[in-house]
Formats: C-alpha cells, structure tokens, sequence
C-alpha cells in the first residue's frame, strides 16, 4: 500500500492478522508532517488524528520502502521507536514511456519553433510554489528566446495566471490539457524540465516530476525545499541542477549555465536516462521490492 492514505491503516492490520501476509508499506507522502509544514493542516487534534494513524500504519507495516536516505531519517527522527530495520530504500519509479520519434512539428503547434523551451507539467497547488516559474520568467522577460510551459490544473492555477498578466509576462504560458500523445512528443522535444517544490516542506521532498523527465533524456531543474535530499540525487546522478527556490541568486546562476551551454543540457539528458534506467523503471522497482522482501522471510 502506498502512502495516503494512511486512513487505511486499521484495516490493512485486519488483513494480515487474519491472512498472515506480509506488510510493505510504499512511502510516498510523509504525513501529517508534510502538510503541516505549509499551513494547510492547522488543527492540532487533526494532526494528531492522522499521526496517529501514521504510527498504526509503521507499526503494522513489515517493511517502509522510502524515496531516498533522507526519507529514512526523516521517519527514523520523528518516530524513534519505530525499528529502523524497516525503513528501506526504494526510488520512486515510473512505468516506461512509450518511445517514438519526436513530431517535428510538435513545437509548431505551440508557436514556439526555434525557443528555448523550459516545461513544468503537473499539479499546479500550494505545494508546488508555480511562484520559482513565475520569478525565472520575469527575470528573462527581456529575452524573447526563452519560453516557461505550464501544462497542467490545480487551485493555484488561476491566480497565478493573474500575477503573470499583471507584470505582462508574455514568455510564460499556462496549458490546462494536451493528449497524452502530443504531451509525451512534446516533452522530449523539451530543452529543459522544471521542478519546483515549495520551500516551506520541513519533510525531504522526492519529486515524481523529475524522474518522469529523466525517463526522457531531459535535463532537470529543481527548485526544491532545503530538507530534501532529491536534489543530491538529481546532481550525483549527473541528470540535471537543483537549488532552493528562495535563493534566488543560485537560481538565476544555474538557470544559465544550462541555458547557455547545449552540451550540458544533452549530457545530463544521457545521465538521467541512464538513472532512470539503473534505478526507476517498474521492472527495477518489483525486483527490488522482491528481494527485499526474501531477505525479510530469512531473516
């Protein structure tokens, strides 16, 4: 079971107290502490309603499979009790892309031949902070060469549109919808992916979003929270830049330096897809569940 809903916690301990099964738990999302951490939890009986349930779900759980090490202590340091044996490494993964050539004339429909094309694709809510997009576009608003994409829907789509047509931010575009097809061929068509995640996270954040670009050569730009560790991953991995989204100095400082140098951007497009290939595909993500879970039975 993956993380939310943690709700389901009772009746999964139901399940294996009478099947006799085994419990991996997938952690996805770290709650109650996520939300907390950006105000949108602000109850204190809620937060512990659902911590509550949390700890039903670690304690009944035979194995965590976590994003990254940062994950592992994260839950480690807010749940000391829990046995840290449990608590396994397990990358996010991602069903393999369809592959196929790029449609040549994908950019055209966009009117956006010949630009320097960097895309967010995704939920456009409080925990993205769709704000980093806005700041780089305002910044390069001068430079009529660089276009920022966001394809996507979420509730804080229509006031950030606002702010983009009051400081008249032509170079960035907000796309409710494209067929699956046409947005898998535009992505690869992309020169940059886009990462942006709401500073304020105290949890260490793994965004889905960049191995989602690393599945497709693309090079990554993380505008990230300073409790994750994702970034490290992204940069060891050769696939991409990461920074904190307030620091607006770095931002702009490596913004450039993928801007401005082709060869990079398709190196780092080699080395994410390489990750991804090592690390993120259902394939590697089974086998490794597997065998965690033999090493479980004989223990």
């Amino acid at each position: 079971m993956p993380t939310p809903p943690i709700t389901l916690s009772n009746f999964v301990g139901y399940v294996k107290k009478y099947s006799g099964a085994k419990f991996y738990l997938i952690l996805r999302d770290i709650h109650p502490q996520s939300v907390a951490s950006i105000g949108l939890l602000k109850f204190k009986w809620m937060y512990n309603y659902l911590d509550r349930k949390a700890r039903c779900g670690y304690a009944n759980a035979d194995l965590i499979g976590c994003m990254s090490q940062g994950n592992i202590d994260f839950v480690a340091s807010q749940y000391p009790d829990l046995d840290r044996k449990k608590l396994v490494l397990l990358y996010n993964w991602l069903e393999r892309p369809v592959q196929g050539a790029v449609d040549s004339d994908i950019r055209s429909k966009f009117g956006l031949s010949g630009k320097f094309v960097a895309l967010f694709g995704g939920t456009i809510g409080y925990g993205q902070r769709i704000e980093n997009i806005v700041f780089l576009a305002e910044h390069y608003k001068p430079n009529d060469n660089i276009v920022f994409l966001v394809i996507g829907k979420g509730v804080e789509k229509v006031r950030l549109e606002s702010i983009a047509k009051e400081k008249s931010l032509m170079n960035i575009r907000f796309i409710d919808f494209m067929p699956q097809q046409d947005y898998l061929n535009f992505v690869k068509s992309v020169d940059l992916g886009l990462v942006t995640i709401n500073e304020l996270y105290r949890v260490p954040t793994c965004p889905s979003k960049a191995v989602s670009y690393m599945s497709l050569g693309i090079p990554v730009f993380a505008m990230i929270n300073p409790n994750s560790d994702y970034g490290k991953v992204i940069e060891d991995a050769g696939a991409g830049y990461w920074t904190v989204g307030s620091d607006k100095e770095r931002t702009i400082m490596l913004f450039d330096k993928i801007y401005q140098d082709a060869d990079l951007r398709k190196k780092m497009g080699e080395c994410g897809l390489e990750f991804y290939n090592k690390n993120c595909t259902v394939e590697v993500a089974y086998s490794t569940m597997m065998l965690q879970m033999e090493g479980l039975r004989n223990a």
